[in-house]
This record gives C-alpha cells, structure tokens and sequence, in this order.
C-alpha cells in the first residue's frame, strides 16, 4: 500500500516537473523568430513560435495592381509556411520535455 503511494507522489513530481518544462518553452517559443517566403523571397512573413505575425515584407515589384492577385496567393503562402514552421518548431521543443508523450492541444 505505501508502495503505491509513493510511487503516486513521485509520478505527481514528474507531472509538476513537466508543467514547469512547459511553461518554460512556451515562454522561449513566445520569443522565438521564425520567417516563411514566398515568391523566391518577395514576400516575407516573420511570426514567433507560439504563432503570433510579427512582420510581413513585400517588395516594392509586387505592389502595382497587375500583381494583386499574385501578392495575395504569395502574401497566404508565405504566411502558411511561417505557422507551419512554428508548430513543428513548438512540437518539437514540447516533444523532448514530454519524452515523447503525446500531449494534447500542445503539439
């Protein structure tokens, strides 16, 4: 019996040691820089690792109204590519805390 206990209290340390992990990288992810392109680079979107746009660059060949169609596929292209980046990058820093663990909603 008091060998399930303590097993439970060493598990409970590991589940706060996790959190802790957690609230780390997510701090780290929030500040971490990460660009997508488009375009061959006329279009450049720049987002943080928790997902937030911090930036979208064009450049000066794509603003004319003959390229308004293309600035607006190259603008959502390169902004898919930044979140893409993002959460690979945020699921892999969770992944080496969680030792794998799938944990829901986070990776």
């Amino acid at each position: 019996m008091f060998k399930g206990m303590k097993d439970m209290g060493k598990l409970l340390k590991q589940a706060k040691d996790m959190q802790g992990k957690m609230k780390k990288v997510q701090k780290e992810l929030a500040k971490l820089v990460i660009t997508g392109t488009a375009l061959n680079n006329l279009i450049k979107v720049v987002v943080t690792g928790d997902m937030t746009c911090v930036s979208i660059e064009v450049d000066d060949s794509l603003l004319n109204k003959d390229q308004a169609g293309r600035l607006q596929d190259g603008l959502k292209d390169a902004v898919n590519e930044a979140i893409k980046k993002s959460k690979e990058t945020a699921s892999s820093r969770i992944s080496d805390i969680s030792g794998g663990l799938d944990v829901p909603g986070l990776g």
